[in-house]
């Protein structure tokens, strides 16, 4: 049997208990760096998101407020179905037995601007040129390459009045 003399003993043990207490306060040292790290980037986290929480709301409010500035200034120009009315009244009046003229559609190119799609039907020369008058009257007049009858007004409205 192997024998260890207690002065040997003595040596084992305080050099055991000292790695020991070294590796007990090391494992403590490093736990607690790892507690401070993960809790300082919670922290940064956390006022990162508050910051972006503000900047959606600020993001928010801002498109809030344009989309009803938007609609404010939509309703200060003619609708398609105001300008439809408006139009075919105006054909209405000015149709004769020379020509006719009829409204097909419009497309909305921006607020304020219409390219109106229309008819024109005309029996003589002096009709075809009262008709072309009449839409050159409204807007900027280009003829249909494919039917001669159509005709494309580009027609820019004026705000409407203050109430």
């Amino acid at each position: 049997m192997i024998s260890v003399s207690n002065k040997n003993l003595n040596k084992i043990l305080k050099i055991g208990t000292l790695i020991f207490a070294v590796y007990v306060v090391g494992y403590m040292i490093v736990k607690m760096a790892s507690l401070y790290q993960n809790s300082y980037e919670k922290n940064r986290l956390t006022h990162e998101l508050s910051i972006k929480k503000q900047e959606t709301r600020s993001l928010k409010q801002r498109i809030k407020i344009t989309k009803n500035r938007m609609n404010r200034i939509n309703n200060e120009y003619i609708s398609k179905e105001e300008l439809q009315v408006k139009v075919k009244e105006i054909f209405k009046r000015f149709s004769v037995l020379d020509y006719e003229l009829k409204y097909l559609d419009a497309k909305k190119m921006c607020i304020d601007r219409y390219i109106l799609v229309t008819q024109l039907v005309a029996t003589s020369d002096k009709g075809l040129k009262a008709g072309e008058g009449i839409l050159n009257y409204i807007g900027k007049v280009k003829k249909s390459e494919k039917n001669e009858t159509i005709y494309f007004v580009d027609y820019i409205s004026s705000k409407k009045p203050k109430k």
